[in-house]
């Protein structure tokens, strides 16, 4: 299987990576709300993948002291 080409959704389904998972003790269902969560902040936010990110222009953050 070529992970690169793989959906999460796949990726979650594929019998392997769920084994792996169950190994790790990771609780397939919880990824899975994980997953609906990130993706509904997303839509609502608009796109994230291309979007250019200009780190020299932000200012730093206020000094608490």
């Amino acid at each position: 299987m070529d992970i690169a080409g793989c959906s999460l959704a796949e990726l979650i389904d594929d019998p392997l990576i769920n084994l792996l998972m169950k190994s790790d003790g990771v609780n397939r269902r919880e990824v899975q709300l994980l997953l609906e969560r990130v993706a509904r902040t997303a839509s609502a936010s608009g796109p994230i993948c291309g979007t250019p990110v200009n780190h020299r222009n932000t200012k730093p953050a206020a000094d608490p002291r």
